[in-house]
């Protein structure tokens, strides 16, 4: 798949983008003068999150707010059984879904605010992040993070996908403006409906499967926190998550439902904390006794309402309700997460505006588990029977617990679709990184091979390093030995003619995107694909003024000879050769681009396993045609060495060998190599 091209309307979004993102920010700092979450760590919206290189290679799963991270729990619960806690990062576009994931993990899981969809704050988020995919959630379709990511070749994949029919039409409006994410989307689908949409898009058909609705797998809490006595001696009807106009049809219905049932209670869940005030002063306009959670009011027998102005307790309030609404649909929201009652074995009342999720309502409704209400007339219809006939309404319970059941395993189910999408990995390679400081110098290590105490000084050492030809003359890499690990380290140097200028110095960078430091990233993740390169150990990064000079340090691969020595002592078998064109299909199909594939970066070890190493100004990036450049690079060194070095035992038939087992037949060593892969993952 070729790299992504910018549309006309992808270069007008981006202006309007840029030109909104103060006015944005703006608003988010006055919205916080009621939510001060709005006002925490700003600069974060603009891309400028911390470096933590541990994180590097992860996953980064974005749920937009509360109702996404509720979705996302099963599938960060599965996830977190394969991959490190360091390794996944959550961001959120609002504080109360950042409030959810901390409610529900704590410290575990690193949460970060998302950037704003402007060119500079995803650059700048990605290069600090640096992943390696996107999860995204429900329907967080934002063009530029998706234009950035496939500049990266970074697969993305939609879960718990859900699209309305309005929604895909908005789509089709401008086609331009998603023309580049269709084609590399993977969907994860929450029902057939949202799948077919996405497919009418553009998302091929090999990219799409049906999960099922990861809601259906998020368990409630054990263990039920009990009624205090006052409110156990009443029947709690609970309307969750509500809005303004939800609150009107209840607060008309309830009066005339308190005199055929006094005892019972109201208990008002508002979905959103900035409106708990404006909640309280409509009950107190219309004159009804009312409580608030906040204040731990009293709930004596003339209270008629409950109001719930905290976050975090709607599943309790379910649990205990005799009747139970879904706020959202009443007010035209297109409605709020059915599951919640239903996870409980609680059926519940519903009104006409349900486009969030109309499948899931319309099977809640078809199993007996929902009920449909027009207005504040017909819910307090629905309201009086319930209270009338409690065995029935328990009977629509049993069938919401069933309807539970058997739609289970969507997280699996989700989790084999991501691990597709991911392909081969090992997330256990993604070791903890530590970040050190030795006078002006940043160092990274791993731990598990390079202890604190010894990686300031190690670069520096010389006594006990031997010299190991392994570059093709430009650097020179030395060999030490410490802690039991062999340790390859090399000093980058510039080449061609800059190299007069200065031979090891570079612009001053940031220390994350200097050479070290992404040549460490870049090993990290390939090694977490099972990819035949060796070990980042160590990166250093060290400025002088307007320049910075850097060293790397790998795992020795025990054994090995580049494959210049190699054809020096004497020619690699038919085996020998169809490792190494395995060695580098397997780098193109994870996108990995070698800048200077040549002879003198393949290894071979002792027993016959192929490596690739130097992987300086090398990154992960989309396309195909380079891919045949690599190749003729590689056959250009060949034919190079055999014309300096003697002896040299290569033969121009043995790229035949090499190109076969690459996945290239009948590549002759006379022309370019050809090459047509299919680097599309499912």
């Amino acid at each position: 798949m070729n790299p992504p091209r910018a549309t006309t309307t992808l270069r007008a979004y981006r202006l309007l983008s840029r030109a909104l993102a103060p006015l944005l920010l703006g608003w988010l700092w006055w919205r916080g003068r009621r939510e001060p979450g709005y006002r925490e760590r700003l600069a974060e919206r603009l891309g400028h999150i911390p470096v933590e290189p541990s994180r590097f290679g992860g996953l980064w799963l974005h749920a937009a707010s509360v109702g996404e991270v509720q979705a996302a729990r099963p599938l960060i619960e599965a996830l977190l059984r394969d991959w490190p806690e360091h390794a996944i990062t959550v961001t959120t576009q609002t504080p109360t879904g950042a409030a959810a994931l901390r409610a529900t993990w704590g410290d575990r899981i690193a949460h970060r605010y998302a950037p704003i969809d402007t060119p500079g704050a995803v650059r700048r988020f990605l290069d600090r992040l640096q992943p390696q995919a996107l999860l995204l959630v429900e329907r967080e379709l934002w063009p530029q993070w998706l234009f950035a990511c496939a500049e990266r070749a970074l697969p993305v994949l939609l879960v718990n996908a859900r699209l309305s029919a309005a929604s895909a039409q908005g789509y089709r409006r401008w086609p331009g403006l998603m023309a580049h994410a269709w084609p590399r989307l993977g969907v994860a689908a929450a029902d057939a409906e949202s799948a077919e949409r996405l497919r009418d898009l553009g998302v091929a058909t090999e990219r799409v499967a049906i999960t099922g609705n990861l809601k259906f797998d998020v368990a409630p809490p054990e263990q039920a926190e009990p009624l205090s006595p006052e409110l156990a001696a009443r029947r709690l009807v609970v309307a969750g998550s509500t809005h303004e106009g939800d609150e009107a049809a209840w607060l008309d219905a309830w009066p005339g439902l308190r005199e055929h049932h006094p005892q019972v209670l109201l208990v008002l869940v508002p979905r959103h904390p900035q409106r708990f005030d404006a909640v309280a002063a409509e009950l107190q306009r219309r004159g009804l006794p009312f409580a608030r959670r906040s204040r731990r009011d009293a709930v004596n027998d003339r209270t008629a309402v409950l109001l719930i102005d905290a976050m975090g307790e709607l599943t309790h309030w379910y649990r205990h309700a005799s009747v139970c609404f879904v706020g959202g649909t009443l007010a035209p929201v297109g409605g709020h997460n059915p599951l919640e009652p239903m996870a409980l074995g609680q059926a519940f009342l519903f009104g006409p505006h349900t486009a969030n999720a109309q499948a899931l309502f319309d099977d809640a409704q078809a199993a007996g588990a929902g009920q449909a209400v027009r207005d504040a007339a017909t819910l307090a219809l629905a309201v009086d029977e319930v209270l009338r006939d409690t065995s029935a309404w328990s009977a629509r319970g049993e069938a919401a617990r069933a309807l539970i059941d058997a739609n289970r395993g969507a997280a699996e189910r989700t989790l084999a679709t991501v691990r597709a999408r991911l392909g081969p990995a090992d997330p256990s390679a993604l070791g903890p990184v530590h970040i050190g400081t030795h006078g002006a110098d940043t160092l990274w290590h791993d731990p598990r091979t390079v202890d604190a105490a010894r990686a300031s000084g190690l670069f520096d050492t010389d006594a006990i390093a031997e010299h190991l030809a392994t570059g093709s003359g430009r650097g020179q890499a030395r060999l030490v030995q410490t802690d039991g690990h062999g340790l390859v380290l090399r000093h980058y140097r510039r080449g061609g003619l800059m190299a007069r200028l200065s031979d090891d110095r570079f612009w001053r960078e940031p220390a994350h995107l200097s050479r070290a430091m992404r040549e460490f990233a870049l090993l990290r993740l390939m090694r977490s694909w099972r990819l035949p390169v060796p070990a980042p150990a160590l990166a250093r990064h060290r400025p002088h003024g307007l320049v910075y000079s850097a060293d790397i340090a790998v795992g020795l691969i025990e054994g090995s000879r580049n494959l210049v020595q190699r054809l020096q002592a004497a020619p690699p078998s038919p085996d020998e050769w169809a490792a190494l064109g395995r060695a580098i299909r397997a780098l193109h199909e994870r996108q990995v681009f070698h800048a200077d594939l040549n002879a003198h970066n393949l290894l071979l070890d002792a027993q016959g396993k192929a490596w690739v190493v130097d992987f300086d100004k090398c990154a992960v990036r989309p396309g195909e045609a380079w891919k045949a450049d690599n190749l003729a690079r590689l056959l250009r060194s060949l034919r190079k060495e055999a014309g300096r070095v003697t002896p040299f035992h290569w033969d121009e038939a043995d790229w035949a060998l090499l190109t076969t087992a690459y996945g290239i037949a009948d590549a002759p060593a006379t022309a370019t190599p050809p090459f047509a892969p299919d680097d599309s993952q499912p």
